[in-house]
């Protein structure tokens, strides 16, 4: 299969941060489509991985030793580094698509039996707790009332038939309830269009495991808007060895541990669906809007995380600049020339390789064309680094080491910048490498939500209100660093 082809065939299948649908109700059909969906988009991945390994060693091959005086011939090695990037992104992303496909298979809802009625407990009970903390209750004073548990197939249920408000009166849609989705309607909240799309088995969660960046950050859960959260400066010096004849011990240095403020920001928003279309189309709304609302959060959140600027937003990792700034080097980059920003294998290879191991592992991460800018660097000799060997890219330390994301600025402004006659910016981000997890930490407080805006509703359409609360922060800035062109 061609590059183009299997790029043209994933875009058809997968795409960061997408979600895969499927019935509310356990069914075969949709473990059959599941399934298919599973063996296709791993044929996909694999097919990506035995291209780009070609692309390796066809870099590697056919430019051993070769010198990159010939203008020609180094664009064709650039061309050749950028559809490795691409490969390199697409691997990626399809992975992701992967594991979000094996998890939805995994998922209760299609295993059903004893799996699926242990879920359904749990949440059933967490339904309880989120309409108790709705209703102005504190966390903490929540009781489950075991023996009114809501039956979670007739949520289900009931929630798909909702969807027909519009089309039909509230009235008319509830009178047409039996009596076990009457009694789940009143119990659930349903009575105020108040559900919870994970709970109806149509969502993957979102704040854990997701294309883009997500995943890499520490997870926190919180209960209040506004919350403390501790950052300690050393570690070792919390504590020391000292004389045993003493009968105490001595305090830290002072400020080595401090309470930080953090707060929550709310992420809302409301889907208007024209009644007309609602008439005449013969579509699933339900999947329709969680699947199109969780990809918008997704697609903010990532954002926020990486460059939000703490108003109204979550503050991001690099809008922060809490991490150490590694600076390149200037170069003289054609003969004659006068130093102007540079940015080389030589700076990108000893800023991984310095990053502080004592973290834990390391990962970087960079903009997609960054990354073909590497793949197509020379050394001080014109030797291309693919042909020399020198350069960690091959495809495994790629997948294991490097996380690309085009969410991250372009240092090269789409591949103009980075050459002697149009240097880089100085100042402009390179790319960034942390133990993310000990570094940047991603707070979770109030899972999305989606309720019907029936007072808002019109003669000619019918709104859906929907949102999610969650924050960010710091949480150890020695443990992630950023380059930058000097």
């Amino acid at each position: 299969m061609t590059k183009l082809a299997l790029m043209g065939a994933a875009a058809l299948l997968a795409y960061p941060g997408m979600y895969i649908t499927k019935d509310a109700p356990p069914a075969e059909a949709s473990v059959e489509a599941l399934s298919k969906e599973l063996s296709e988009v791993t044929q996909l991945l694999k097919t990506a991985k035995d291209t780009a390994d070609q692309h390796y060693k066809d870099l590697h091959n056919h430019y051993n030793g070769v010198k990159s005086d010939n203008e020609d011939l180094k664009k064709t090695v650039e061309q050749h580094a950028k559809e490795y990037a691409e490969l390199t992104a697409l691997t990626q992303q399809l992975t992701s698509t992967v594991d979000m496909v094996k998890k939805q298979l995994d998922a209760p809802i299609n295993k059903g039996g004893s799996e699926l009625a242990d879920v359904d407990r749990k949440n059933a009970i967490e339904l309880q707790r989120r309409l108790f903390i709705s209703k102005g209750g504190e966390p903490k004073e929540f009781k489950a009332d075991l023996d009114n548990l809501v039956d979670m197939n007739v949520y289900r249920r009931v929630a798909q038939k909702m969807t027909a408000i519009g089309l039909e009166t509230p009235e008319r849609v509830i009178r047409s309830f039996d009596e076990s989705e009457k009694k789940a309607f009143e119990a659930a909240g349903l009575d105020n269009a108040f559900f919870m799309p994970e709970l109806l088995g149509l969502e993957i969660d979102c704040n854990v495991e997701c294309g883009y960046l997500l995943d890499m950050y520490g997870q926190v859960s919180v209960t209040k808007s506004s919350y403390l959260y501790p950052r300690v400066e050393s570690y070792g010096d919390i504590g020391k060895y000292d004389c045993d004849a003493k009968c105490d011990a001595e305090y830290g240095p002072e400020g080595n541990i401090r309470w930080l403020n953090g707060q929550t920001y709310d992420w809302r928003g409301v889907f208007c669906l024209n009644k007309k279309v609602l008439a005449e189309s013969n579509y699933d709304f339900l999947d329709f809007m969680i699947r199109s609302i969780q990809r918008s959060y997704r697609i903010n959140r990532n954002r926020a995380l990486i460059v939000g600027d703490g108003v109204n937003e979550p503050q991001g990792w690099l809008t922060a600049d809490c991490f150490k700034r590694i600076s390149t080097p200037q170069r003289v980059l054609s003969e004659g020339g006068s130093a102007a920003p540079s940015f080389n294998h030589v700076d990108f290879r000893r800023f991984l390789s310095t990053a502080p191991i004592e973290y834990g592992q390391v990962l970087a991460t960079m903009h997609q064309n960054m990354f073909a800018y590497l793949a197509a660097s020379t050394d001080n000799n014109g030797r291309f680094i693919f042909g020399d060997g020198e350069m960690t890219f091959s495809p495994d330390d790629t997948r294991e080491r490097i996380r690309i994301s085009n969410c991250l600025p372009d240092a090269t402004e789409d591949n103009t910048r980075g050459s002697a006659a149009n240097p880089f910016v100085p100042g402009a981000f390179l790319a960034a490498a942390a133990n993310w997890d000990m570094a940047y930490k991603a707070v979770n407080k109030k899972p999305m939500f989606m309720e019907q805006y029936i007072g808002g509703s019109s003669a000619w359409c019918v709104k859906y209100q929907f949102g999610a609360e969650d924050g960010s922060f710091i949480g150890c800035c020695e443990a992630g660093r950023v380059l930058e062109v000097g």
